[in-house]
């Protein structure tokens, strides 16, 4: 289990971003047959983009999207933590989702900037155990990987990194406009205003 820290998160180095290629492990192929999956987003477009990752990489491993979220097996919610009010819209929907978890056996998985607080991973493991994973904005890649690792265990597991590492491209992608596409400039940032927190939830500047 990896627990976010943000003092680690305010480090920087100097140390080389290494570009690699994604690569989907054979385990994980097909794991999805059968089953539906929700993506939940909250947020910016950086948000908006990832969740097109998420989508590609849930699709690569057999799932097929479910419009309708109280009918999908897998469920993510991909949260914001500079608005407040998706920051209690996400909390709120976890609430929702417990009742339905209740109702029939789901998997649900908590991403994006509200997962590299520490707090508000603390607050799902002491409050929201009904929580499968939670990833944050470093390793998306992971995904594959912890669904199949957490789809019979009833214990939240955590996997968030407070440093970024190297750079993972190439993620499968499920564009929801087929006329414009998001294309990555630059990650993160080294600015640390007073009033963001920006460059703890996505790490040193890397273009």
């Amino acid at each position: 289990m990896n627990i976010p820290n943000l003092n680690d998160a305010r480090k920087r180095s100097n140390n080389t971003v290494k570009r690699l290629d994604y690569k989907l492990d054979s385990n994980y192929q097909n794991i999805g047959s059968g089953l539906t999956y929700h993506v939940k987003t909250y947020g910016c477009q950086m948000n908006e983009h990832d969740s097109e990752n998420i989508e590609g990489l849930l699709e690569s491993i057999g799932f097929t999207k479910e419009e309708n979220m109280e009918k999908a097996d897998v469920i993510i919610l991909n949260t914001c933590s500079i608005r407040e009010n998706a920051h209690n819209k996400a909390f709120g929907m976890l609430g929702r989702l417990k009742h339905l978890k209740e109702k029939r056996d789901i998997i649900i998985g908590v991403c994006g900037c509200m997962a590299q607080e520490e707090v508000v991973v603390s607050e799902i493991l002491s409050k929201y155990k009904h929580v499968n994973f939670v990833f944050g904005t470093h390793n998306l890649y992971d995904l594959p990987r912890l669904i199949y690792e957490n789809m019979d265990k009833s214990k939240t597991n955590v996997c968030v990194y407070s440093i970024e590492g190297d750079l993972i491209e190439g993620l499968p992608v499920k564009r929801a406009n087929k006329y414009k596409a998001y294309v990555n400039i630059i990650y993160g940032c080294d600015k640390f205003c007073t009033y963001c927190i920006v460059p703890y939830t996505r790490g040193k500047q890397r273009s």
